[in-house]
């Protein structure tokens, strides 16, 4: 009787290789030939970091120029010059003035004659004008302020009475 063969891939004779290879190709893990290896990938990082650098210098350069604008606005706008007229009218004798001056300071005149006028000329940014016109107590009827801008009247305000008081106040004179 004859036994059956052991279990298990069969026996090949001493030196025989298990896969046949291709003419030309070496055997693997052969010394002498290294893997092969795959490209390289080319890194994205710096280019990300270009595109931020490039992001941040045009913001910059863009604020800097409406800055730049801005300003160069603000410094047009406060030497402009504004000619105003300040006009009084009514029929006391003994009126009290006020109004803003060339500076933006109050200035004040008491117990003048009417009709009363003064001419200013308004710079700065802010450019306001304001007149106020008071009876005298011994002064009855009425009394009129008027702000006039190159010769155009721009506000207007009467009031009557004895020591009746008349407000003209013009907030944006423009330019």
């Amino acid at each position: 009787m004859t036994q059956p063969p052991p279990p298990g891939p069969p026996q090949r004779p001493y030196g025989q290789q298990p896969y046949p290879q291709q003419p030309g190709q070496p055997y693997p893990n052969q010394y002498g030939y290294p893997p092969a290896q795959p490209p390289k990938k080319r890194k994205k990082w710096p280019w990300i970091l270009l595109a931020i650098v490039v992001v941040f210098i045009a913001g910059v350069a863009g604020c800097t120029a409406l800055v730049g604008g801005a300003i160069n606005s603000v410094d047009e706008e406060s030497k402009k010059e504004v000619a105003v007229t300040y006009e009084v009218t009514g029929e006391g004798q003994g009126a009290i003035v006020t109004y803003t001056s060339a500076d933006m300071n109050m200035a004040q005149e008491s117990g003048i004659a009417l009709p009363w006028t003064k001419e200013v000329t308004v710079t700065g940014i802010i450019k306001t004008a304001s007149l106020t016109a008071s009876n005298g107590f011994e002064d009855s009827g009425t009394i009129t302020c008027r702000i006039l801008v190159d010769g155009a009247v721009v506000t207007e305000n009467t009031s009557s009475g004895v020591g009746a008081t008349a407000s003209c106040i013009q907030g944006d004179l423009g330019g």
